[in-house]
């Protein structure tokens, strides 16, 4: 099995290639919805649907703006450094300045929008789970979103959705990259200071082992669970543990199967007495 440096110099390349060849994206990706993020878009790219009507935009004369309603449309004047800042979207013939994105310097059909330096989590009023859940709903449009004249369409793009990736372990227990696939590396993250089970808490580096009950074709649960180095999470310091694996090879699936799901324990030594976490359940995604 591949170390976990190289591991995650390989994901990690992934990641910035995904980001790089899609038209919208966040920067940085993985995104702390806690910290700064910066929303890009891509008119030309067919990520950035029905954006046609766009192509004529400029930075001075026809700016583009972003008009969002997910995580929370109803959001409240917000200050930054001083600052505050009214972030409603306006109206569909006048946005909101505000909203105004700012077109990249080395490439004019780049265009982002950095939320007037806020964090997404202040900014949309909203707790970070949902980002990495549902994601932010929006659309770009010109000031004036509506047609120009007959036969001609509304100055918009077609709504938008985009699921932040997580830059780490929110939750006790979390799978990274958030949607994994069976035949592709990916790990299960574990932040043993969000512990609440007394046995379980302050383990040592040598401590932390997990257990999993699997489904394959939809069929009946099978336990893989031992106190060997298999199961054994390594210690990332700071209280946080990973595994890194791939499932079908980890698993040792046979040609044709599919993973249904797999729940994760974690526990310590002896493995086969309680407690231990309430499990996870990781779904892989479809190619």
């Amino acid at each position: 099995m591949m170390k976990i440096a190289n591991i995650l110099i390989v994901l990690a390349s992934l990641i910035s290639g995904l980001a790089l060849g899609q038209g919208v994206y966040f920067d940085p990706s993985p995104t702390d919805v806690t910290g700064n993020a910066r929303l890009y878009v891509d008119i030309s790219s067919p990520d950035c649907s029905n954006c046609g009507a766009l192509q004529d935009a400029d930075p001075d004369t026809n700016p583009i703006y972003i008009w969002t309603w997910n995580p929370n449309e109803a959001r409240g004047v917000i200050s930054v450094d001083g600052t505050d800042y009214d972030i409603t979207n306006g109206s569909w013939d006048s946005s909101n300045e505000s909203m105004v994105m700012s077109q990249d310097p080395e490439n004019p059909n780049l265009w982002y929008y950095d939320f007037v330096g806020a964090t997404l989590v202040n900014y949309y009023q909203a707790p970070a789970a949902s980002f990495y859940d549902t994601g932010i709903d929006f659309l770009i449009k010109e000031k004036n979103g509506n047609s120009p004249g007959d036969g001609e369409p509304e100055q918009k793009s077609d709504d938008m959705n985009i699921v932040l990736e997580p830059i780490g372990c929110f939750e006790k227990i979390c799978p990274f990259p958030t949607t994994f696939f069976q035949d592709q590396y990916f790990f299960i993250n574990y932040d043993n200071n969000q512990e609440t089970i007394g046995f379980l808490q302050n383990m040592g580096p040598d401590e932390c082992l997990i257990w999993f009950r699997v489904s394959i074709n939809g069929g009946s649960e099978i336990i893989y669970r031992d106190e060997t180095d298999k199961y054994k999470m390594n210690y990332d310091g700071d209280g946080l543990f990973s595994l890194s694996m791939i499932p079908e090879e980890y698993f040792e699936l046979q040609e044709g199967d599919e993973l249904t799901y797999i729940d994760a324990f974690i526990t310590k030594a002896p493995i086969n007495v309680p407690p231990f976490t309430q499990p996870i359940r990781l779904i892989p995604g479809c190619e």
